[in-house]
């Protein structure tokens, strides 16, 4: 495993794994969300757009109690989280893209990879998104950057080879958005990484 990344029992994953999807480009944005999301045991998190359950998973084995909402059809990440045998620890959740399934409830963080991408009404999401964060809550977004001319065509040309036409679709976090989030979250860190991703990472603002 080249790179490993501890657990509290003692035993090392390979974070690659759970980043899934070209870690090249992912695994150092997502090895630091979960630096910044720090000692998750007993902590509550509600990811946002799982997919698989892989993160998910990861969240279990660090010690998370962890809510997954996602669109999609949840046969895999059901078995996903039974390899990992953290089905005690995970609650997946099938939604229509929004939080009633959550309603009432609060987390200590939240957490998406790729998913902000598609939401149009960025602004009314995030506030969602507040409003389900516990006080001290911590946020960590990791988003793709929508990029201009330069990065649509690496995208398209490079990285998926002419297969997928990103041009014509709502992809990525600009960067006139990143506004929406200063004003929901304190302390906010905003890097971009190798020009594709966007870590965005903050806290609850006091009340």
């Amino acid at each position: 495993m080249k790179h490993r990344w501890p657990l509290p029992d003692g035993r090392q994953v390979d974070l690659d794994y759970f980043v899934n999807w070209r870690p090249y480009l992912w695994r150092d944005p997502i090895a630091r969300a979960l630096r910044f999301l720090g000692n998750l045991r007993g902590k509550r998190i509600l990811e946002i757009g799982g997919n698989d359950a892989r993160m998910t998973s990861l969240f279990a084995l660090l010690g998370a109690d962890v809510a997954m909402l996602d669109t999609v059809d949840l046969g895999p990440s059901i078995a996903e989280v039974a390899q990992w045998g953290v089905g005690d620890r995970v609650r997946l959740i099938r939604t229509d893209g929004g939080f009633n399934e959550v309603r009432g409830e609060t987390f200590d963080a939240v957490f998406t990879k790729s998913v902000l991408v598609g939401v149009e009404r960025l602004a009314e999401f995030l506030d969602q998104i507040e409003a389900h964060l516990a006080d001290g809550g911590k946020v960590a977004f990791v988003e793709n950057v929508r990029g201009g001319r330069l990065e649509f065509w690496l995208r398209r040309n490079i990285i998926h080879r002419g297969r997928f036409d990103w041009e014509d679709h709502y992809y990525g976090i600009t960067p006139s958005q990143i506004d929406l989030f200063r004003e929901r979250f304190a302390d906010l860190n905003v890097r971009r990484h190798r020009h594709f991703v966007y870590e965005i990472f903050g806290r609850k603002k006091d009340a």
